[in-house]
C-alpha cells in the first residue's frame, strides 16, 4: 500500500510541475481571447456603429418586403398574433339573441332514445323538428344534418321529410363539396344547382364532385357546407360564396340569410370571422326538448322570427374544429358566429398588406433616424417605450370594441428587435469610448505623450456638441487615443446632483496634433470647456493601473476647479 501511495505521490508532482503551469496558461490565454473579443466587438461598434444599425434596417425593410409579398401571393396564410390579439382583448361583440342554435346534443340522443333508439333517427323525426320550428314562426333555418341516402327500412319517413321539406320553404340544406380531383368522376355540373354563378362559359359544364341531399325538394335551397381552415388547420375565415375557377357557390350560411329576404350585398365573399370569444356563446336548445314539446313559454318567444343553426355537437355525431380562439369548438357555434357577422356586418376587417408595409417601414426607418441624428437618449427611451404601448393599446381596443383589428404587432416586433441592436451598439460604444476595464484589449499601449484633459459642466455644452466634439477629436488623433469620463460619482450621497454634472475628455497627442486639436476647440460652442496639459510619465493604457493612478488625481482636480468656479459664479455679487 506505502508503496501504491508513493507512485502516487511522485506521478501527481511531477503532474503538477509539468502540467498545471502549461493548464493555468490555456485558461488565462482563453480569458484573455474573451476578453480580446469583446474589445475588438466595442471597439467597431465605436468605429462602424451607424453602419451596423444601418445594415440592419436595410435587412429588416427586405424581410418586410418579403412578408408583404407572402401575405399578398398567399392571403389564406394564418398570421398568428391575430389568435393572440383575439385571445387577449378585453371585450368580444354579443352573440345576436336572433340567433338560435337547435342542438342535436346528448340529451336529445338520451329524451329520445327510448322512442326512437339510437342515432340516426328516422327523417321523419327530424322532419316533425323542422315542422315545429316552422309553426313557431322561425324566420330561417339553417339545415346542418346531411341526407344523403334513402333509409331502406322506412320509406315513410323518407316521404315524411320530402313532404316537409316542400311545404317549409326556409329552410338551407347543406352540399358537401368533396376533394376536386374527384371531379371528373362525377355527373354533377356546376350549371345545374341553383344559386351557382357561372363566371367562364368554359366552367358550364364543368363537373363537381360532392354530396347532395337525396331529395329533390331540397336542391333549390343548397349551400356548400364546407369550411376553410388556414394552412394550420384552424379555423379563422367563412367563404360566404364558395370561389372555385369558373363558377361561385352560395354557402349555406348565404342561403339561410337569402331565404330571410336579407340582401347580401357588399359583404366580402370571405369572412373574417369575429369570435364572440369574451361575451359568452349563442343560445342553444336541445333538439329533443323541441321534438317532446318541453320548451318553455319563453324559449318558444325566443324561437319567434329567429334565425335557427340546427346541427349536431353529440359526441360521434357532430364534428368539431379548432379555431382561432378555441382548441375545439363545434360546427353550430361556428355556422352561427358567420351567420351573425353576415346578417349584422360584424366580421373583422383587417389592415391592408401595404398599410402594414408602410407602416412597418415608418417605425424601421424612423427609429435609424433617430439614431443618425443622436437622439436615441434617455427622453427618446421613453418616447419609444410610449410609441410601442401605444400601438400595443390601439391593437387591443381596436379588437376589443370595434369590428376594426389594427394589428400593430408587426411594427412592434420590429421597432423591439431595431431598438434592441441600436442599444446593444450604443452600449458597447459607450464602454469603448469610457474605456471601461476589459473593453480595450486591442491596441492598448502607446508611448508617454501629453495628456490633454478638457472638461465641462452640464448645460455649458449640449449632449449633442459634446458627441459632436468627442468623434472631431477621434477622426484627428484616433478613436484609442481619447476616452470619455462622465460617470464618476454614483450613490446617495447630497452632493451627487452636483458632481455629476462634470464631464471629461482625456485626449493622448503628440505634437503635430495640437494645431488640428487647437482647431476643434476654438469652435464658439467649446468655448466653456476648461482644458488642461499634464506630461504623462506612464504609457497610456487605459487598462494599466499605473496609468489610472496617474490620471485620476487629475481628473479629480479639473472637477473640483469646474465645481469651484460654478459655485463662485453663483454667489451674490
Amino acid at each position: 500500500m506505502s508503496k501504491l501511495l508513493e507512485i502516487f505521490l511522485d506521478f501527481f508532482k511531477e503532474f503538477s510541475e509539468k502540467y498545471l503551469p502549461a493548464i493555468s496558461r490555456l485558461i488565462r490565454h482563453v480569458l484573455d481571447w474573451k476578453a480580446f473579443a469583446f474589445s475588438w466587438v466595442a471597439h467597431y461598434s465605436r468605429q462602424f456603429g451607424m453602419q451596423a444599425i444601418i445594415s440592419v434596417g436595410v435587412i429588416a425593410s427586405l424581410y418586410a418586403g418579403y412578408q408583404f409579398s407572402m401575405r399578398t401571393l398567399s392571403p389564406e396564410s394564418p398570421k398568428p398574433s391575430h389568435d393572440v390579439i383575439l385571445k387577449s382583448r378585453f371585450s368580444s361583440p354579443l352573440p345576436s339573441s336572433n340567433i338560435i342554435i337547435v342542438d342535436i346534443d346528448e340529451r336529445s340522443l338520451a329524451l329520445l332514445s327510448e322512442k326512437h333508439g339510437r342515432w340516426p333517427w328516422s327523417r321523419d323525426v327530424l322532419a316533425d323538428g323542422l315542422q315545429k320550428l316552422a309553426d313557431l314562426e322561425a324566420k330561417s333555418i339553417l339545415f346542418n344534418v346531411m341526407l344523403s341516402d334513402p333509409d331502406k327500412n322506412n320509406a315513410d319517413a323518407d316521404a315524411a321529410m320530402d313532404v316537409t321539406a316542400q311545404l317549409v320553404r326556409p329552410i338551407a340544406f347543406p352540399i358537401i363539396r368533396l376533394a376536386p380531383q374527384n371531379d371528373s368522376a362525377s355527373q354533377l355540373k356546376a350549371a345545374q344547382i341553383p344559386g351557382a354563378v357561372i363566371q367562364k362559359p368554359e366552367a358550364q359544364d364543368k363537373t363537381l364532385a360532392a354530396v347532395i341531399p337525396m331529395f329533390g325538394s331540397m336542391h333549390d335551397r343548397l349551400g356548400v357546407v364546407n369550411q376553410k381552415p388556414d394552412a394550420d388547420g384552424i379555423v379563422r375565415k367563412y367563404p360566404l360564396r364558395w370561389q372555385e375557377s369558373g363558377y361561385v357557390l352560395p354557402s349555406i350560411v348565404a342561403r339561410t340569410v337569402d331565404n330571410a329576404g336579407q340582401p347580401l350585398t357588399g359583404l366580402p365573399d370571405s369572412l373574417s370571422l369575429n369570435w364572440r370569444n369574451k361575451q359568452g356563446k349563442y343560445t342553444r336548445m336541445s333538439f329533443g326538448d323541441l321534438q317532446l314539446d318541453q320548451l318553455s313559454e319563453a324559449q318558444k318567444a325566443q324561437l319567434k322570427n329567429a334565425y335557427i343553426v340546427l346541427s349536431a355537437s353529440a359526441p360521434g355525431v357532430g364534428q368539431t374544429k379548432a379555431t382561432g380562439v378555441s382548441a375545439l369548438e363545434d360546427d353550430g357555434e361556428i355556422l352561427a358566429t358567420a351567420l351573425d357577422d353576415t346578417l349584422h356586418g360584424t366580421y373583422l376587417r383587417t389592415m391592408p398588406n401595404w398599410l402594414v408595409l408602410l407602416l412597418n417601414l415608418g417605425i424601421i426607418w424612423g427609429l435609424v433616424w433617430l439614431t443618425t441624428t443622436n437622439a436615441v437618449s434617455a427622453t427618446a427611451n421613453k418616447l419609444f417605450v410610449l410609441i410601442q404601448s401605444g400601438l400595443g393599446v390601439v391593437t387591443l381596443v381596436s379588437a376589443s370594441y370595434t369590428n376594426y383589428l389594427i394589428d400593430l404587432s408587426d411594427s412592434m416586433s420590429f421597432g423591439i428587435a431595431l431598438f434592441g441592436v441600436i442599444k446593444l451598439v450604443q452600449s458597447l460604444d459607450d464602454r469603448w469610448s469610457r474605456a471601461k476595464p476589459g473593453f480595450r484589449k486591442i491596441r492598448r499601449k502607446h508611448g508617454a505623450a501629453s495628456l490633454v484633459l478638457l472638461g465641462w459642466l452640464d448645460g455649458k455644452i449640449s449632449h449633442l456638441d459634446a458627441q459632436q466634439l468627442q468623434r472631431a477629436i477621434e477622426i484627428e488623433v484616433g478613436m484609442p487615443q481619447v476616452a470619455r469620463v462622465d460617470d464618476l460619482f454614483a450613490g446617495e450621497s447630497f452632493v451627487k446632483s452636483h458632481c455629476s454634472k462634470y464631464k471629461c475628455l482625456l485626449v493622448h497627442v503628440n505634437v503635430r496634433h495640437e494645431e488640428k486639436l487647437n482647431a476643434i476647440l476654438n469652435d464658439p460652442r467649446f468655448a466653456a470647456i476648461l482644458r488642461k496639459t499634464h506630461a504623462l510619465q506612464s504609457d497610456w493604457d487605459t487598462e494599466s493601473k499605473a496609468f489610472a493612478s496617474e490620471v485620476a488625481p487629475l481628473i479629480l482636480n479639473m472637477g473640483a476647479d469646474l465645481l469651484h468656479e460654478a459655485w463662485m459664479n453663483s454667489l451674490p455679487k
